[in-house]
């Protein structure tokens, strides 16, 4: 069932950021409403320009503002070319699936979420960064896939519950990578600093 996915993450997000969280993280406030506007806000569409989307997708537009706005040029440029980059490789996907569906081996969320997190976590170091460029890239694919199956007479809304599934699994599975190699950075600190404390005479 579409949405299950986006659900299930979206609905644990919010019970964690609003009970859980450190009241005075200030990324507390902002990702607890910002779950729940999505959450509310994906079974409505609107049409603009002929494309069909949901407003959920508005509000993730609204998120990469927010995140871009205070970028100085060189950063924005980096994150402009980067989030380019998973937008190409997410409607190529999108365009593979459709006329050639067979080459996809397993279920295509976890293809599109392991590709988008590779090259996400490739392109730039900041998890906050990774992010940004994670929901930009992916929201863009879906725009431009959108235009392309306007032109051949086949609807395709932006922002569905399938994106949704897609888009949360992505930044979970980079959630988790960035926990890994944080844990991993810690205990090969930790190992090496014991290691340095035995060879000391």
């Amino acid at each position: 069932m579409d949405g299950l996915w986006f659900f299930l993450f979206a609905w644990i997000g919010w019970v964690w950021a609003t009970f859980l969280m450190d009241k005075k993280n200030v990324y507390r406030f902002k990702l607890s409403l910002g779950l729940l506007l999505l959450i509310v806000a994906s079974p409505y569409g609107i049409a603009y320009g002929g494309i069909e989307m949901q407003v959920s997708a508005l509000i993730l537009i609204a998120y990469i503002l927010h995140e871009t706005a205070s970028l100085r040029k060189r950063a924005f440029i980096s994150f402009f070319v980067s989030a380019f980059i998973v937008m190409l490789a997410y409607v190529s996907f999108l365009l593979f699936e459709l006329f050639d569906p067979i080459w996809v081996i397993f279920d295509r969320i976890w293809m599109v979420a392991l590709t988008s997190v590779c090259l996400c976590s490739f392109l730039q170091s900041n998890i906050r960064m990774r992010i940004s460029i994670l929901v930009s890239g992916l929201l863009q694919g879906e725009i431009v896939y959108s235009i392309l199956m306007k032109r051949l007479l086949f609807p395709y809304p932006v922002a569905t519950h399938a994106f949704l599934d897609i888009l949360a699994v992505s930044v979970i599975v980079l959630a988790v990578w960035a926990g890994l190699s944080h844990t991993a950075f810690v205990a090969g600190t930790y190992i090496n600093q014991g290691r340095g404390k035995q060879k000391t005479p």
